[in-house]
C-alpha cells in the first residue's frame, strides 16, 4: 500500500529542487497507542488516520494498542505509550510541549505531548506539516477543510519539539457562537493550539479533546457574596448586611442601575466567605487551574466604612463614592484608587485557599478601579495570585504599542510593566480592536500581531478576554491570533498569504490588497482611538474604496468557496457602513456616502441568508425587524431650542400611569414628581428603580421654528412612547440604546404655542431613561 511517505518520496524524487530535502524515514503503516488510551489519545490517533487517508486517497492506517500484535514495519507511536514515556519523559516538559520524531531511519515516529492536550496538539501540528489547515470552524464551511490531496508538503528532516509561546491561550466566543457552535469551536481551537475558553468549565473541551485549561473566569465576587439579581441576595443581605458596602451611612446590596456592588473588604467574615466559596469550587472542579475573584463590574458602590478606607492608605484621595466610571486616567481620585484595599483583601483570600490548594491560582481583573498597581513599594502579591490585566484606558492601534508619545499606549505600558514587575503570572485581558461591534471587520490585522509579540517579549503567561469578532469579517484576524499564541515567532506574512490563497482562490490578490488598504487607511487616522472608536472616523471615500475592492474580489472569485468567503467580508463591510451611518457625528453627512441606509440593510440581510454568513444574532434580528432607522433628517437640521432644562420625572412601579392619564395631565407640579436631568439616565440620578418612568415638561415653541420640526433625543435606553398635549406622537424601540432617536412633530407644534411633552420609558435592568439631552430641531426644505 502506498502510504503518505511513499507519495512524499515519489514527489521529492521527481522534483530536482527538493532532492536535497528527501525524508530519510522508513514508511509507517500503522498507528500505535497506549494499551489503555485516554479518550484524547484515541482521538489524536483517529484524527491522524482520517486526515492522512484524505491526503493520500488511501485506506486509513490501523490503530493498534501497544500490547497487541502489531504489523511488521514502522509506526506512528501516539501518546503516553511505555516507549514514549521512557524515551522522552514528557511529564518533565512545560505545559503542552509537543514532540514529533521526524528523520530517524527505520525508527517509529513518536507523536507525543505534555499534559492533557499535548498529544492532540502534536497530532495536529504533524498534520499541519503535511499542509492541513483549519482557518474557520468547520460548520462555517462544512466538509470543506483545507487539506492537500495527493501532494502533501515535504516533511521536516529533524525531530521537532515546541513549547507554546503562552501558557494560557484563551478565547471567548462572540455572540455569533451559541451553544450549537460549541463542538465546532472546540475542534477549531484544538486544531490551532488554543487551550482555554473564558467561560470554561461551562464551555469545557471534554475528555476527547483533553479538557483544556479549565478556569472560572469573569466577575465572580457576586457569585460568592451575592448581590443585585444574583440568587440568594435578599436572604444573605438580611442575615449579613455587614458584608455589604456602606454608602452614605447605609449598607446597600445593589447599585442604582441594578448592578451588583462590591463587598466590605475589611470584614474578616467576607474574606472567609470568599475563600470558602473558592475552595468549594476547586473541590467540585478538580481540573480548574484558576478562579477569577473579579470585583463587580463598574460603575458601582465601594465600601465607605472607616476600616475599608483605612486599607486605602494615608495617601489615598478616595473618601466616598461618586457616580463615575472609575477607569484609569479618568478617575478623579487617580488611577487605581481601590488597588491597595482590593489586593490586601485578595491576598488574604489567596493565602487561605493556598493552604488546601497550593498549586491553583486566584486571579483578578486588573481594570476599572484597580487597573493600576498599588502605589509605593511596600506591597507584594501572594505567589498564587494571577493578574488579568485589562488594558487600562485601552490600547491605541494607530501607533506603536511602545510609543511613549501616544498617551493610551504609554499608560498601557506603564501599568503592564508594573504588574509584570511583581513576578507573578500576568495574562492580558483582551478587548477586541473593533470594540463591542462584533460584526464589523477588524481592520487592524498585521498591527495586532505586534501586540501579541510584545506581550510575549514582556513575559506574559497568557491571553484571555472579551468576545472576539464574528467569523464573517474577522476570520483572518482570529486565525492569526490563534497561531501566534501558539508560536509568537510565526511568519505573519506567510500565514496571511496561505489564508488568502486557500480562502479566496483567484480573488486572493484582490483580498490581499483589501486587507493592506484597510489597515493603511486606519493608520492614516488622527488621534488615539481606542475600544473600537475608529469605525466612526473613516472618511466616506475610504469606505467606498474598500467596498470597491471587495466588489472586484467578488468578480474574481472562481469557486463557490471563494465567492462565499468574499461575500462574508462584504456582509462585514456593510456592518461597518451601517455603524458609520448610525454614529451621531456622521449621520448628518449620510449623503456623503452613495449608499442608502435602508438599501444597505435589506441587501445585507439578503446576503446573510443566501451565504449563511456567521454574524451575531442581535444584528441579524435588528436587520430582520428593521426596528431602527437613524433620524438622518433631524441630525442634519438646525437646533431651534435646547430642551435640557425643566423636566420632571415620576416612577410608575404599578404600571398605572396610562390608566391614570399621566400622558394627558402629568401633574408636573405635584409632590410626587421630581426634577430630573435629561443629560443622564435616571439610574445615574439617585433613582433606584426599574420599570416604567415618566418624563414631562412644557415648552414654548419659538416663533422662528419653521420647516419640518423634530424632537431629537441623544439616547433613550428603554422602550419609549411620546405624547404632545395628550396626543400620541410616536414610539421608539429599546434597541439600540446608544443611538439618537427622533420624532417628527410638525403636526403637533405651532410657533409661539406652549405645549406639554410627556415621554414614558420602560426598562427592566441596568441603565434606563433619557441620556445626552433633548433638542427641538428644524429641517428646511432643500431648494
Amino acid at each position: 500500500m502506498k502510504t503518505i511517505f511513499t507519495i512524499l518520496m515519489v514527489v521529492l524524487a521527481t522534483n530536482s529542487s527538493a532532492k536535497t530535502m528527501t525524508v530519510r524515514q522508513a514508511i509507517p503503516n500503522q498507528i500505535i497507542i497506549p494499551s489503555e488510551p485516554r479518550p484524547v489519545e484515541r482521538r489524536a490517533a483517529e484524527e491522524l488516520a482520517r486526515y492522512i487517508a484524505i491526503v493520500t486517497g488511501k485506506d486509513k492506517f490501523p490503530i493498534i494498542g501497544e500490547s497487541a500484535d502489531r504489523r511488521p514495519g514502522v509506526a506512528l507511536v501516539v501518546g503516553r505509550t511505555q516507549e514514549n514515556l521512557e524515551k522522552f519523559k514528557p511529564d518533565t516538559w512545560p505545559l503542552d510541549t509537543i514532540y514529533i520524531g521526524y528523520g530517524s531511519a527505520d525508527d517509529d515516529i513518536a507523536i507525543v505531548g505534555q499534559g492533557r492536550q499535548g498529544t492532540l496538539f502534536a497530532a495536529y501540528e504533524f498534520l499541519r506539516d503535511l499542509g492541513c489547515r483549519w482557518y474557520l470552524p468547520d460548520n462555517v464551511f462544512p466538509d470543506d477543510e483545507f487539506i492537500p490531496r495527493s501532494q502533501p508538503n515535504p516533511l521536516p528532516r529533524k525531530p521537532r519539539k515546541h513549547t507554546p509561546s503562552f501558557y494560557e491561550r484563551g478565547w471567548h466566543p462572540a455572540p455569533a457562537s451559541p451553544g450549537t457552535w460549541k463542538a465546532h469551536l472546540h475542534d477549531w481551537a484544538v486544531r490551532n493550539g488554543l487551550n482555554a475558553f473564558r467561560s470554561s468549565p461551562q464551555f469545557t473541551y471534554g475528555p476527547e479533546r483533553g479538557y483544556g485549561l479549565d478556569l472560572r473566569g469573569g466577575h465572580a465576587l457576586p457569585a460568592l457574596v451575592p448581590s443585585a439579581d444574583f440568587t440568594g441576595t435578599a436572604e444573605t443581605f438580611a442575615a449579613h448586611p455587614e458584608w455589604y458596602p456602606l454608602v452614605d451611612g447605609k449598607r446597600v446590596w445593589q447599585y442604582t442601575d441594578g448592578r451588583p456592588v462590591q463587598v466590605c473588604t475589611s470584614n474578616p467574615a467576607v474574606v472567609k466567605k470568599a475563600a470558602d466559596g473558592i475552595i468549594a469550587y476547586f473541590r467540585e472542579h478538580p481540573r480548574c487551574y484558576r478562579f477569577s475573584l473579579g470585583h463587580s463590574d463598574e460603575p458601582t458602590w465601594w465600601c465607605e466604612c472607616e476600616n475599608c478606607r483605612a486599607l486605602d492608605g494615608a495617601s489615598s484621595r478616595w473618601k466616598k463614592n461618586d457616580r463615575y466610571d472609575a477607569y484609569g486616567e479618568r478617575s478623579p481620585t487617580g488611577p487605581g484608587p481601590m488597588s491597595t484595599r482590593w489586593f490586601l483583601f485578595l491576598n488574604q483570600v489567596a493565602a487561605i485557599v493556598a493552604n488546601e490548594f497550593p498549586d491553583k491560582y486566584i486571579s483578578t481583573l486588573a481594570y476599572g478601579s484597580i487597573v493600576a498597581p498599588p502605589p509605593g513599594d511596600d506591597w507584594s502579591l501572594e505567589p498564587n495570585v494571577l493578574i488579568e490585566f485589562a488594558h487600562g484606558d485601552g490600547v491605541c492601534h494607530l501607533h506603536d504599542y511602545t510609543d511613549p508619545t501616544c498617551p493610551p499606549n504609554a499608560v498601557f505600558n506603564k501599568w503592564l510593566s508594573g504588574w509584570v514587575d511583581t513576578g507573578n503570572r500576568v495574562v492580558i485581558w483582551e478587548y477586541p480592536p473593533q470594540g463591542g461591534k462584533f460584526d464589523i471587520p477588524v481592520g487592524f490585522v498585521r498591527t495586532y500581531t505586534q501586540l501579541i509579540k510584545l506581550t510575549h517579549e514582556k513575559g506574559l503567561s497568557g491571553w484571555a478576554g472579551e468576545g472576539q469578532g464574528t467569523w464573517a469579517g474577522s476570520g483572518l484576524w482570529q486565525y492569526l491570533k490563534a497561531r501566534l499564541l501558539w508560536d509568537a515567532d510565526a511568519d505573519v506574512e506567510a500565514l496571511i498569504d496561505e489564508f488568502c490563497r486557500d480562502m479566496y482562490g483567484e480573488a486572493a490578490e484582490a483580498m490581499q490588497t483589501y486587507y493592506a488598504e484597510f489597515e493603511k487607511k486606519l493608520k492614516s487616522l488622527s488621534g488615539h482611538p481606542v475600544w473600537g472608536a475608529w469605525h466612526a472616523d473613516l472618511d466616506p471615500d475610504s469606505l467606498v474604496q474598500l467596498n470597491h475592492l471587495l466588489v472586484r474580489a467578488g468578480n474574481q472569485a472562481d469557486t463557490p468557496r471563494a465567492e462565499r468567503s468574499v461575500m462574508m467580508m462584504r456582509v462585514a463591510m456593510n456592518a461597518l457602513i451601517l455603524a458609520w451611518l448610525e454614529h451621531k457625528d456622521n449621520a448628518a453627512r449620510a449623503s456623503d456616502l452613495p449608499y442608502e441606509y435602508s438599501d444597505v440593510q435589506s441587501e445585507t440581510l439578503d446576503w446573510i441568508k443566501k451565504y449563511d454568513a456567521p454574524v451575531t444574532d442581535l444584528w441579524r434580528d435588528r436587520l430582520s425587524d428593521n426596528s431602527y432607522l437613524p433620524p438622518f433628517e433631524a441630525l442634519g437640521g438646525s437646533v431651534v431650542a435646547d430642551l435640557a432644562d425643566g423636566w420632571r420625572f415620576q416612577t410608575d412601579p404599578n404600571g398605572t400611569g396610562l390608566d391614570s392619564g399621566w400622558h394627558r395631565d402629568p401633574g408636573a407640579k405635584g409632590n410626587e414628581w421630581r426634577d430630573i436631568s435629561v443629560d443622564k439616565y435616571w439610574t445615574q440620578q439617585d433613582v433606584d428603580f426599574h420599570g416604567a418612568g415618566w418624563y414631562a415638561t412644557s415648552i414654548e415653541v419659538p416663533q422662528d421654528a419653521d420647516g419640518t420640526l423634530w424632537l431629537l433625543f441623544g439616547m433613550i435606553d428603554g422602550q419609549a412612547n411620546l405624547w404632545i398635549n395628550g396626543e400620541a406622537a410616536g414610539s421608539a424601540g429599546a434597541d439600540p440604546w446608544d443611538k439618537p432617536k427622533g420624532f417628527q412633530v410638525s403636526d403637533f407644534l405651532k410657533p409661539g404655542e406652549r405645549v406639554q411633552l410627556v415621554l414614558r420609558v420602560e426598562k427592566d435592568l441596568y441603565a434606563a431613561g433619557i441620556n445626552d439631552g433633548v433638542r427641538l430641531v428644524s429641517v428646511q426644505e432643500k431648494k
